[in-house]
């Protein structure tokens, strides 16, 4: 049988941590058959439940990802000379991470993120071999297992065809068929690649390869497939990599349909797949367009460089609007500072105010929040920005994460919650005067008719008192945790694998009772990886009506990374104090206390949960006085220990057996219902 990750998962974890001499958790794809995984993080490294057929996956697959750090992947100095290749770098201009410079030099920045990406998994994997002769053989085995998942190279068109070249040769292939007019491109990429493999290679040798292999690659078209093929040896490829053809700027060709963000290239599943790290961005986990979307314009191409052909190097696509909400500061540091309606000006700020910390929200659906700094006792203004999103949609889930199935699984329990939502107690009655029926006489009303009928008019039928019982007007927002852990796998052999699919489940049993009884609900889910990158995942929103799409995307949410809890809780009493519903209600379904990578390190390790929990608790009490009621559901064992210094017990409920998880929730939402 192959090795299966929760098995080794806690000596993987030293493994890497020991190599890497970094702290992170390893966790588990969300879907071992989709490559296009989200990428690591500074703090997560994410990794096949199940090994491919081949020994010794996972300690190749750890090994090269632990060398990106130890060897400087994401720390390269761009000012810093190398001694393979002749210098086609700018200078550093400023005080930016260098990645996110590097790739701002360039039109097509995601391309020139996968090039220095592969140029450094090319150096990495040598590196590995030389450094540890004994993992050698398992990296050619998993390097040859790898070989056999490409794509058709045939069946490509040039630019992609040379890009699926190079991968093949940094995992060991001697030779591709291909047309034979990408002889000459794919020799000078080859003949640029071949050098990384020396002892001398440097994270800056493969910012030289880059540079080179985007101009291999750019000023090739992305459409078209040559028909005719024949075998090229790599071996037999050599070009001057020094060669004048080389030059940073040429331009680069467009055609119709041949879109900016094109090529991709197809993931290796021991590497991890290039994100936002491989463009400066060590925090975030966000898909990588979508990171050089929200880049600010390189001023690196300066009139020192003029006489360079600059054509297209600092193209960007900052298309969305400034938009969101800002925080201002107040003067009492006790006091959150009030959200403000951000200026939609059309110019970009940086997130960061690097003075003082201060992040800014740059689209409509980016908001920024102040944070509880429990250890200095005061709020944080402007310090942690949320990005709303849509997650993406499974319109074909698998059983464990279909709302049909988890009606299978729970819709024995339905009838009775359905019936205790209908017993809920009237919150108040309201007397409907001038009715054709009702329980008592309207006086006025009568009076009236009868002067009527003494005049001789037609009296109203109208002469009477209705009673009529007012329903509760009830909101609720369903906040769902998205943290790496939810991916745990439960214990047995359940329908439902992982703590995820518990919590999709119990949230499918409730709307499923809400919609019956008419209440209105959003569902959520949320994460972070750091301060500036928390995620709130709009599965349906408070007025958003129930659709076929809603229920897909709610089977589309996966793990993601860590729980800081603060900012949801404050992004969505913000929306639930919008709604008019006279109650309103938030219920946070969570697996496990609130953590994040930047949220209160900077104390020291023995403040971090204390910090996490000083500022949930805040927010939950910001909650309560804009009129939201919290309830918070954990299956965490350890969770009274901190649910309890963060609200009250009628507040929260710690789960013993996770499988208990969808009938507990319907309780909880019935006791808080009944408490309004």
């Amino acid at each position: 049988m192959r090795p299966a990750f929760e098995a080794d998962q806690l000596p993987l974890t030293l493994y890497f941590r020991a190599l890497s001499r970094r702290g992170c958790e390893l966790s588990a794809y969300a879907d071992d058959a989709d490559l296009w995984q989200h990428p690591d993080t500074q703090t997560t490294v994410r990794l096949p439940l199940t090994a491919p057929p081949v020994d010794g996956f996972y300690d190749v697959a750890l090994t090269h990802r632990a060398l990106h750090h130890a060897l400087g992947t994401f720390t390269p100095d761009l000012d810093a000379p190398e001694p393979l290749f002749r210098r086609l770098r700018l200078f550093s201009g400023n005080s930016r991470p260098a990645l996110e410079q590097f790739s701002g030099w360039f039109g097509r920045a995601a391309l020139a993120v996968e090039c220095y990406a592969l140029a450094e998994d090319l150096r990495i994997d040598a590196a590995a071999m030389r450094r540890f002769p004994g993992l050698a053989p398992a990296f050619r085995g998993v390097q040859r297992q790898a070989l056999q998942d490409r794509p058709d190279l045939t069946l490509l068109p040039p630019r992609a065809a040379v890009a699926e070249a190079l991968v093949r040769f940094s995992l060991g292939a001697t030779s591709v068929m291909a047309p034979g007019e990408l002889r000459t491109p794919l020799a000078r990429a080859v003949s640029v690649a071949r050098l990384l493999a020396s002892p001398a290679a440097t994270a800056e040798s493969s910012a030289e390869a880059a540079i080179r292999l985007y101009q291999v690659l750019a000023a090739l078209p992305n459409v078209g497939v040559r028909r005719s093929v024949r075998p090229l040896a790599f071996a037999r490829l050599d070009e001057d990599v020094d060669d004048a053809w080389f030059r940073l700027g040429e331009k680069e060709i467009r055609l119709e349909g041949d879109e900016k963000f094109d090529v991709r290239f197809h993931p290796v599943r021991y590497r991890d797949v290039p994100g936002p790290r491989y463009a400066g961005q060590q925090a975030s986990g966000m898909p990588l367009q979508e990171a050089i979307l929200r880049m600010t314009p390189d001023d690196a191409l300066s009139a020192d460089s003029s006489d360079e052909d600059t054509d297209g190097l600092v193209e960007r696509s900052l298309q969305a609007e400034r938009g969101g909400v800002d925080v201002t500061a107040t003067d009492r540091p006790d006091t959150p500072p009030e959200p403000l309606p951000h200026d939609h000006g059309p110019d970009l700020d940086d997130h960061h105010d690097h003075a003082h910390g201060h992040l800014h929200a740059h689209g409509r659906d980016e908001f920024v929040y102040p944070e509880w700094d429990s250890v200095a006792g005061r709020y944080l203004a402007d310090w942690t920005l949320v990005r709303s999103r849509r997650p993406r949609s499974e319109s074909k889930p698998k059983p464990e994460r279909s709302h049909r199935g988890a009606l299978a699984r729970h819709g024995h329990l339905l009838p009775n919650l359905v019936g205790q939502l209908s017993r809920v107690r009237p919150a108040g009655r309201d007397f409907v005067r001038r009715s054709r029926h009702g329980d008592d006489l309207d006086l006025d009303a009568c009076i009236e008719a009868l002067i009527d009928l003494s005049t001789g008019a037609e009296p109203s039928d109208r002469t009477f008192v209705s009673v009529q019982e007012r329903r509760r007007d009830v909101a609720v927002a369903f906040a769902i945790d998205l943290s790496s852990s939810t991916a745990e796998r439960l214990p047995g052999t359940t329908p439902v694998k992982r703590i995820l699919d518990l919590q999709r489940d119990a949230v499918s049993l409730l709307l499923e009772a809400l919609d019956q009884v008419g209440d209105t609900y959003g569902i959520f889910g949320f994460s972070s990886g750091g301060r500036d990158d928390v995620r709130v995942c709009v599965v349906k929103d408070l007025d958003e009506r129930r659709t076929p799409a809603m229920l897909h995307r709610l089977a589309g949410l996966v793990p993601d990374h860590t729980t800081r809890m603060g900012p949801p809780i404050r992004h969505l009493t913000a929306r639930l104090r919008r709604h008019d519903a006279a109650t309103k209600i938030l219920l946070i379904i969570s697996d496990g206390r609130p953590y994040d990578l930047d949220y209160g390190q900077q104390y020291g390790d023995d403040q971090v949960l204390g910090y996490a929990v000083g500022d949930t608790a805040r927010a939950l009490a910001e909650a309560r006085d804009a009129g939201v009621r919290p309830y918070l559901i954990t299956v965490d064992p350890a969770g009274a220990d901190y649910l309890g210094t963060m609200c009250s017990p009628r507040e929260y409920h710690v789960i013993a057996d996770a499988m208990g998880l969808p009938e507990a929730l319907a309780s909880l939402y019935l006791v808080a219902r009944n408490a309004a």
